[in-house]
């Protein structure tokens, strides 16, 4: 499963040429939490880009089997703020 999502900032971006916005971290780092069906963490996956691989053999050691569909929640990770607020997704 290939997961990826859009970058946001936290402070002072302007989303000025509709593609990117300034990072306003010290890295890109972000956590990706894969969720049960009850809400407890089945793994985190640690990126530094705004993309992350589930790999089928990582589904069937946290599952069982391949799932076909997934909850997550992607934090972005910062200095100031930690790991901030999660965006969900079920996919």
């Amino acid at each position: 499963l290939a997961i990826t999502w859009v970058r946001r900032t936290r402070f002072g971006g302007v989303w000025a040429d509709g593609t990117d916005v300034p990072l306003n971290e010290e890295s890109e780092r972000y956590e990706v939490d894969i969720l049960d069906a009850g809400g407890a963490v089945k793994r985190t996956i640690a990126v530094t880009a705004p993309a992350a691989t589930y790999t089928a053999a990582e589904q069937t050691a946290d599952f069982g089997e391949p799932q076909a569909s997934i909850v997550i929640k992607v934090y972005q990770l910062s200095a100031a703020v930690g790991r901030g607020r999660p965006a969900a997704a079920t996919l």
